[in-house]
């Protein structure tokens, strides 16, 4: 129940962060400004910065969540400018690292939430940071950055994520959560890696190579998966993501930007690996129709996934699907015509 808790705490931002709008400290021709800030108004942004990070270190929970909401709510005030943004950021990122670093839970989950807000290539870094299981070893942690991603990074013309920055972020993210157990985690993880290759910030080459970075996440995850002797829970992860990646391919105009041969064969190889996973593991799927419904979920957007990308049905990669509900004897028949 605690993680479940920790779980749906991070959809919270969003809708907190819309109470009270009006009730922050700075003046509009700060968190407007558009040119530096003066040192006055410097000073005014880290004295603010400090009174609510004071209490984010110090409060008991209610000051923590009084805080954290105001914090939020002034990065998304009416007007609000990149240039503000960036000098908010700086004046919060110290004292957010220090809560981090102390490692209490509830400060530290509510200080990536405002992180999340922040939308600095500082304040992201620190989020993917916190999604890298060899340095965070609570699960609950860790989901609570990934899922904050998607917010981190839909920025619009007010956040400093450019399209190198962006970048950089999937390549960091892709390594975390090919190293990560927890499919809850993967799967945010593999969604905001879906949110990136979206961004309208992206230049052409970095979309292509990002969504090489995303199906490449795909790939090495289905190995993980193909290496088991027992029904992986990381293929809940991967059917999910692929499912959300299906509906935005629907859209033309957003699978223009992936219709190549690379990443066709790329996911050829994945099916390949989860076909085969099935019929390593068939055993234990057949005791566990959840898992058999997630592996056969995979073969089945993941034909519809390279028909979009082909822009033609493949029916070798139809026959996996079919051959996982006929049985383990016609999936094996499947997969070899699928390799021939």
């Amino acid at each position: 129940m605690r993680l479940a808790l920790r779980i749906a705490a991070f959809v919270l931002p969003s809708t907190l962060a819309t109470m009270a709008i009006g009730q922050t400290t700075l003046p509009q021709d700060i968190v407007g400004s558009s040119r530096p800030l003066s040192s006055a108004q410097q000073s005014t942004v880290e004295e603010f910065a400090s009174g609510q990070m004071a209490e984010m270190a110090n409060g008991d929970p209610t000051e923590v969540v009084a805080a954290r909401n105001t914090l939020v709510q002034t990065a998304r005030r009416a007007g609000v400018t990149g240039v503000f943004l960036r000098a908010y950021s700086k004046a919060i990122l110290p004292k957010a690292t220090d809560i981090l670093a102390a490692a209490e839970p509830m400060r530290a989950e509510n200080t990536l939430r405002v992180l999340a807000f922040l939308r600095t290539p500082e304040s992201l870094g620190i989020l993917v940071s916190s999604t890298d299981p060899a340095k965070i070893d609570d699960e609950g942690r860790r989901l609570v950055a990934a899922g904050l991603l998607k917010v981190a990074v839909e920025g619009g013309d007010k956040s400093g994520l450019d399209s190198a920055v962006l970048t950089s972020t999937a390549r960091s993210l892709a390594e975390n959560l090919d190293e990560d157990s927890s499919w809850i985690v993967v799967l945010e993880e593999l969604r905001a890696l879906n949110t990136i290759a979206l961004s309208p910030a992206l230049r052409k080459e970095n979309r292509n190579e990002i969504r090489g970075i995303q199906f490449g996440a795909f790939q090495q995850l289905s190995n993980r998966i193909e290496a088991s002797n027992e029904p992986s829970e990381l293929v809940q992860a991967v059917y999910r993501a692929m499912l959300g990646l299906r509906e935005k391919l629907l859209d033309n105009s957003a699978a223009g930007d992936v219709s190549n041969k690379e990443i066709a064969k790329t996911l050829r190889l994945m099916l390949k690996n989860i076909a085969d996973a099935a019929i390593k593991q068939w055993s234990g799927l057949q005791q566990n129709r959840r898992s058999f419904m997630a592996y056969e979920g995979v073969l089945r957007v993941g034909s519809q996934l390279l028909s979009l990308l082909d822009g033609r049905a493949d029916p070798k990669a139809e026959a996996l699907r079919e051959g996982i509900e006929a049985g383990k004897t016609e999936l094996a028949a499947a997969v070899r015509n699928f390799q021939s």
